[in-house]
């Protein structure tokens, strides 16, 4: 009993390794970025240049495929509930898939509204 607790707590270290390495990877790809344009002479651009960039691909792709991402949420969720047929284990989950894409919508006008208020602080 004791060597099967004792191997059970050595996989669940083993798997949480495995983890932190991925957090700490993912972590470092998406900062090295911010490094290259700490290094002077690399960007050739300002911040405004920077933030015109960010908020362009934000307010051109980003937004195209989250505003379909909700529809498509709501359109599954309609499509939950008319096959429901009253049973109350799958108007459950309809309901949840409804507060799912509210939520989702959200974040979206959340994030818009953050990229909205960095272009007008840095003048862009």
């Amino acid at each position: 009993m004791k060597e099967s607790i004792t191997e059970l707590v050595i996989l669940i270290k083993i798997k949480m390794n495995k983890k932190l390495v991925i957090a700490y990877g993912v972590t470092i790809l998406l900062a090295s970025p911010l490094l290259v344009f700490a290094v002077p002479g690399v960007y050739g651009g300002t911040l405004s240049d920077l933030v015109g960039t960010v908020s362009g691909l934000v307010e051109g792709i980003l937004w195209t495929i989250a505003v379909t991402f909700v529809i498509i949420m709501f359109v599954l969720a309609g499509f939950k509930f008319l096959t429901a047929q009253g049973d109350p284990s799958k108007l459950g989950e309809a309901r949840l898939a409804v507060i799912w894409g509210l939520a989702g919508a959200a974040v979206i006008a959340l994030a818009w509204s953050i990229v909205s208020i960095v272009k007008n602080q840095v003048g862009v």
